[in-house]
């Protein structure tokens, strides 16, 4: 049974002394602090989680050996039941330079395809069949996001690029342009071309760059020629086993946007047999395979994990066993797997963040803590008084407890509210400090992102509360214990 006095002399307490006000206060930051921050980082996750899905095969087959042909493969892993025939999609990854002319106006800088990281033009080449590659990823959606990205930062668009929309199935593994817009091209760079359009044909591969190199090369136009340049080692045995250079000449085909910054800004794509080429595995040479360094494998829809598990060690043990004797083993790895470390980052700075947001509601509860010590050291009198008129101890304890609870239950019910509005109107309140002053509470450009992504939910509101109220109750628990202690004597006697 509570004692009656308690909750009244709390609340006569709490009315009498403003400072409580420093408590509520608080708790109140600390509550909307957790609830908005972790909504806005929760948010990012989403977003980063989606962006990297979105730019990753659901299944990859890595780690092969150098010189693995793809026909072979294809083949044992498409008799999986849970892929499917025309489910795979090969690739093949190399390093290059991309330069343009430099004996015409066109010509593109190093600092020009430089983005960061990537000086002189260095790209991570990515070697596509775009007609099995469109079947297995969001391929035919990249090219047109680009456009999309441009309309939402209010930037004019390019027109859509249309090389996954040519029907020769010939001209779509080559992404080649259209004869007319190589032919504007040639004539714009003063390269040689017949007199007539009737007598030209495209021969250019086409190359895709990630948007980001538009800010760099605003003046690129379909077609422009650019130079890829790029060494592997000879395929044949010869007394010289150097590196041999190569060179192609490569017509801009278009920008594409995945989303996931770290594949956009340093990935450029092109035609997979003008990779292959460039590797000494010609198409028309008896003795070139069709090289691949990884396939992207794209399973049946509606799989449990359990289900997608036990696909991936099928296909693991399907290429394993056609893979030279001895040969290390093969990986068949989901997105997030692909991107195990950068994911395990995100979830880590997640972490790391709510740490610190448990700090600071660790700080707004030792106010709660110093507040209560200093009004039991200033009301040990009328401690004495209460113990001498017949309080128990558990009744004084609990005049401060109460204190404590109605402190942290006010700060909690203003934060939560303050959370749960901040949340959602944070993107009207940043449009409308960045059009009227300039400033943005979230620079939306710099995380490449149209909007603030804020993810609130009722669970999360309910474990910052209900954390929060235990924590106030604990800190509250110490003085309201050190109040019962008081023997009535000492506490009379108390100066």
């Amino acid at each position: 049974m509570i004692p009656a006095f308690a909750p009244f002399l709390a609340l006569r307490y709490l009315l009498t002394r403003p400072i409580m006000l420093l408590g509520i206060a608080g708790v109140a930051f600390a509550v909307w602090a957790m609830l908005l921050v972790d909504a806005v980082f929760s948010g990012f996750v989403a977003e980063i989680h989606r962006d990297v899905q979105n730019s990753t095969s659901p299944l990859l087959v890595t780690d092969l050996p150098h010189d693995t042909g793809y026909e072979r493969l294809q083949k044992a892993l498409e008799a999986d039941p849970d892929v499917g025939e025309g489910h795979t999609a090969p690739r093949l990854r190399h390093y290059g330079i991309l330069q343009g002319r430099r004996d015409s106006r066109l010509r593109v800088a190093s600092s020009e395809v430089d983005w960061d990281h990537m000086a002189g033009g260095f790209a991570l080449l990515l070697g596509i069949d775009p007609e099995r590659e469109r079947r297995v990823t969001a391929l035919a959606d990249w090219l047109p996001a680009a456009n999309d990205k441009y309309r939402a930062r209010h930037e004019p668009p390019m027109p859509e690029p249309r090389v996954l929309q040519e029907s020769d199935p010939a001209r779509l593994q080559r992404l080649l342009l259209p004869d007319s817009t190589e032919y504007a091209a040639r004539r714009r760079a003063g390269l040689p071309r017949p007199d007539s359009l009737a007598d030209f044909h495209s021969e250019w591969p086409g190359v895709l760059f990630s948007w980001r190199r538009r800010y760099y090369l605003p003046w690129l136009q379909y077609g422009d020629p650019i130079d890829l340049l790029s060494a592997g080692f000879p395929t044949t045995q010869s007394a010289d086993q150097g590196l041999r250079p190569t060179k192609v000449r490569l017509a801009f085909a278009g920008f594409f946007r995945t989303g996931h910054r770290l594949f956009d800004e340093a990935t450029a794509m092109v035609p997979i047999e003008t990779l292959r080429t460039q590797l000494g595995h010609d198409l028309d040479d008896p003795g070139s395979i069709d090289l691949v360094t990884d396939i992207a494998v794209l399973p049946k829809s509606g799989l449990s994990d359990a289900q997608l598990q036990r696909c991936q060690a099928r296909l693991q043990a399907a290429v394993q066993a056609l893979l030279p004797a001895g040969s290390k083993p093969c990986s068949v790895l989901d997105w997030r797997q692909q991107n195990g470390v950068f994911l395990s980052a995100v979830a880590h700075e997640h972490k790391l963040m709510q740490f610190v947001l448990f700090v600071v509601m660790l700080v707004a509860a030792f106010v709660i803590y110093a507040v209560l010590h200093m009004m039991v050291v200033q009301k040990v009198r009328d401690i004495g008084v209460m113990a001498a008129i017949g309080g128990a101890p558990f009744g004084i304890g609990l005049v401060f407890l109460c204190c404590g609870l109605v402190v942290g239950l006010c700060g909690i019910t203003l934060g939560t509210i303050a959370g749960v509005l901040s949340a959602r109107w944070l993107n009207p309140v940043n449009d409308w400090l960045t059009a009227n002053f300039g400033v943005e509470l979230f620079p939306r450009q710099l995380f490449d992102l149209d909007a603030v992504p804020c993810h609130l939910t009722h669970d999360w509101i309910a474990a910052t509360a209900g954390g929060a109220l235990l924590l106030c109750l604990l800190v509250a628990l110490v003085p309201a214990r050190a109040a019962a202690r008081w023997h009535p004597v000492a506490a009379l006697a108390h100066e």
